[in-house]
């Protein structure tokens, strides 16, 4: 356990962003704890018992709920979203800055993943399309309110993100 929690430790602050998913780390670790018996929920446990660690609670994606999702799971991670708790140290608190450029990339993300779930959506099929043009319109809102809110904020003086709470 002292290994594992060292190497989330190193992740964390080797991290390109200061928050990270669990699953993501627990893909990790799997490939270098091979016979690691531990599931990605007892992770996100054992992270949320150790003080030197923060747990989020990341979005629930519904991926198994349909029976033919428009994108599989891996594309899902491929383009960065995670289901499931997302981590971060206690110790490296994110300036203003990161925190908005978090937001603008992750929404980003969010609307590249949901235009290519349009290309490849069933032909014909009303309601999938009707909630496929539903939430690209909201992604675009979204994507358009977080650039016109955050305008400029990275030119700000940094302060973190704890300061403006």
């Amino acid at each position: 356990m002292v290994k594992i929690l060292e190497r989330v430790v190193t992740l964390l602050e080797k991290a390109e962003s200061f928050i990270v998913p669990v699953r993501w780390i627990y893909k990790v670790l799997e490939e270098e704890f091979q016979g690691m018996e531990m599931t990605v929920e007892e992770l996100a446990e054992m992270l949320g018992r150790d003080e030197r660690f923060r747990l989020f609670d990341g979005p629930e994606i519904g991926l198994t709920e349909s029976p033919k999702p428009l994108v599989s799971e891996i594309e899902m991670e491929e383009s960065d979203f995670y289901p499931g708790p997302w981590v971060m140290m206690k110790s490296r608190m994110p300036t203003r800055k990161e925190v908005v450029a978090f937001l603008l990339k992750k929404a980003d993300q969010m609307l590249e993943t949901l235009k290519r779930a349009w290309e490849v959506r069933p032909e014909g099929d009303e309601d999938m399309e009707d909630q496929l043009l539903d939430a690209l319109a909201k992604a675009q809102r979204l994507q358009r309110e977080l650039k016109e809110v955050f305008a400029g904020e990275t030119s700000k003086r940094e302060k973190t993100f704890s300061d403006s709470s």
